[in-house]
């Protein structure tokens, strides 16, 4: 909530170059911006006190039904705005824009696009294309930190054991 964001190996090894690891820390400054963590926070104590004015039992079938109802659209929501503010901060940082929906297909497990109901992101298959609508198809590569072998070297010692 206050703006902290940590990384882990598994994401900077996973990713292929510096530009790609870039788009992540700009999707989750994103969040930070938007406030999003915030709105749920204030949107999950509506939800509750509308549970108790309503004199609901908090069962886990009400409480399910509440969160697909309300929190999980508005957390997809989230997402697609993050990766619009994490494009944008990907760009004026200076990386180049195609690492964001390359990155993104490596979320792509098993390359099925189909949505869980009960999932709190969109597909991922549908985030690249929006992405991808979002830059000039120009200048896709303008910018820096695409050189995969440049970036394996750097975080060498990260994945030493």
């Amino acid at each position: 909530m206050g703006g902290f964001i940590y990384l882990n190996t598994g994401l900077i090894t996973t990713a292929s170059n510096e530009a790609e690891l870039a788009s992540v820390i700009g999707h989750e400054i994103g969040h930070v911006v938007a406030k999003h963590s915030q709105k749920q926070i204030r949107q999950q104590a509506i939800t509750q006190g509308l549970l108790s004015a309503a004199g609901l039992q908090r069962t886990q079938i009400v409480q399910l039904g509440v969160a697909t109802a309300i929190s999980l659209p508005n957390s997809r929501q989230d997402e697609l705005e993050a990766d619009k503010l994490g494009l944008q901060n990907l760009i004026k940082a200076g990386y180049a824009p195609r690492a964001m929906p390359d990155f993104m297909q490596k979320l792509d497990r098993g390359g099925s696009n189909s949505s869980n109901i009960f999932s709190t992101h969109p597909g991922a298959r549908d985030r690249v294309i929006a992405l991808n609508q979002r830059i000039s198809a120009d200048n896709p590569n303008q910018g820096s930190g695409l050189d995969e072998a440049q970036y394996r070297n750097n975080i060498r010692p990260l994945t030493r054991q």
